[in-house]
């Protein structure tokens, strides 16, 4: 039986509104855009791991720490069109789409996510949702998704959903930045007209669901680290900082 072959692209440009520069922000020495694309690496779920850039500067940091990048268009509205047009270039059958911004994002989970992934067909997508915290559903910066019972996403929103009128006890989902496509749903979801929604939201999987498109999302419980802010990106500093610790004082011990 022949290997359907899965390639896991990192869009990353330099111009972030929220934080300027995020790609190439360094943590212990380490381009944060590096730690994911170790990460993915690390998992062992992929047939190659790039990057989709428009910057000279990422390209570089990148090819100096010895990955792979792939330079697009400065005029992309998405990240995933970003890599649709990467993935002209390159041989593959499913193509993850992984935020540069989840350095954090479990390795079991990129796995899993790879498997499932292969089962999407030529108008679906799949995603990944976790549990979101308090802090989680009062914040803009962290998506949340209401689901149908097969798991498919109903909607995406920077606003708390469902609205829970009675303040009954509720579970929220949060949105994890990582997509799943076959080679014709990546295509077919890269030639839609944006939508309003996705314009409104700045969300990008709103497309999808605008134009009649299935979104399967894998329910996962687990925590990861999401870089959009100044705040985030110090909460990812104080956690490599204790587990380099951690690190340190098991290696010590075992001396």
């Amino acid at each position: 039986m022949k290997t359907r072959k899965i390639a896991c692209i990192i869009p990353a440009r330099y111009g972030s509104t929220r934080l300027p520069g995020k790609p190439l922000l360094e943590i212990r020495g380490l381009p944060l855009i590096m730690w994911t694309y170790n990460r993915a690496l690390q998992s062992g779920a992929f047939t190659g791991v790039y990057v989709a850039t428009d910057d000279p500067r990422i390209k570089k940091a990148v090819e100096e720490h010895r990955g792979t990048v792939i330079m697009t268009s400065a005029d992309h509205a998405s990240g995933t069109d970003r890599i649709y047009e990467a993935s002209q270039h390159i041989d593959f059958d499913c193509a993850v789409n992984l935020q540069g911004d989840e350095p954090l994002i479990p390795v079991d989970i990129l796995r899993d996510f790879a498997d499932n992934a292969l089962k999407m067909d030529k108008m679906s997508l799949l995603t990944c949702v976790s549990y979101a915290t308090i802090e989680d559903v009062d914040s803009p910066n962290v998506v949340k998704v209401v689901l149908a019972t097969n798991g498919d996403a109903l909607y995406f929103s920077r606003s708390p959903i469902p609205y829970n009128r009675d303040g009954a006890p509720h579970r929220y989902y949060k949105h994890c930045g990582i997509y799943g496509f076959t080679k014709e749903s990546l295509k077919a979801f890269c030639t839609l007209k944006h939508g309003s929604l996705e314009e409104r939201e700045k969300l990008e999987q709103l497309r999808a669901l605008e134009h009649g498109m299935r979104v399967h999302c894998l329910v996962r419980d687990f925590k990861s680290i999401g870089i959009d802010t100044r705040e985030d990106l110090e909460a990812f500093k104080r956690y490599v900082a204790q587990t380099a610790h951690t690190e340190q004082v098991v290696s010590a011990g075992t001396e």
